[in-house]
């Protein structure tokens, strides 16, 4: 598994692929309300499904990034994701 989960934080290693996509639910679920950390130091690629399942989560809770030297672009999504400008409930 390219996700490893410990408690309360999923760290993403080498490239994320679609099929991460039910494990990554299954913990965000079970930490929920709970603020989860996601290290994305050793990631190097991520697939949109994953990204959607993140901000979703964050719409809601309180999620803390750990990112690698280099900046990727799905750095800047997640960085630039603002919870007031998404209206589903």
């Amino acid at each position: 598994m390219a996700i490893t989960y410990e408690k309360n934080e999923a760290t993403f290693n080498s490239v994320i692929y679609e099929d991460e996509v039910v494990s990554l639910r299954d913990f965000l679920q079970e930490q929920a309300p709970k603020e989860v950390q996601l290290n994305f130091t050793e990631c190097e690629d991520i697939h949109l499904a994953i990204l959607q399942l993140i901000m979703a989560y964050k719409k809601n809770y309180v999620c803390s990034y750990t990112f690698g030297e280099n900046k990727k672009l799905f750095q800047t999504v997640l960085e630039g994701f603002d919870t007031s400008e998404n209206h589903c409930s």
